[in-house]
């Protein structure tokens, strides 16, 4: 988990929805809108959803997450996934 945190730490200064978009796909939210909830929950705050489409869109084009279906997402990495379901 050491090295897993060390190479992410530099990707999850750059945006704070990466590491919750993350999480939550970790913790089985895989639809863009229980995306998009858990974000605003853990933020408390409203999110527009292009800011969540957005960090989706970078963190698929980086190969972090797969676009599995139409609106459901996958961490590629099972040894990332273990890291971000363990918050």
């Amino acid at each position: 988990m050491e090295l897993v945190n060390d190479e992410l730490k530099s990707l999850l200064n750059k945006s704070i929805y990466y590491g919750i978009i993350l999480e939550a796909i970790a913790r089985g939210k895989r639809r863009f809108n229980e995306i998009r909830d858990y974000v605003m929950t853990r933020l408390n705050k409203y999110v527009a959803p292009g800011e969540v489409e957005r960090a989706l869109s970078n963190l698929m084009r980086m190969s972090i997450i797969n676009r599995v279906t139409h609106g459901e997402y996958e961490i590629v990495d099972p040894i990332v996934r273990m890291r971000f379901s363990q918050f």
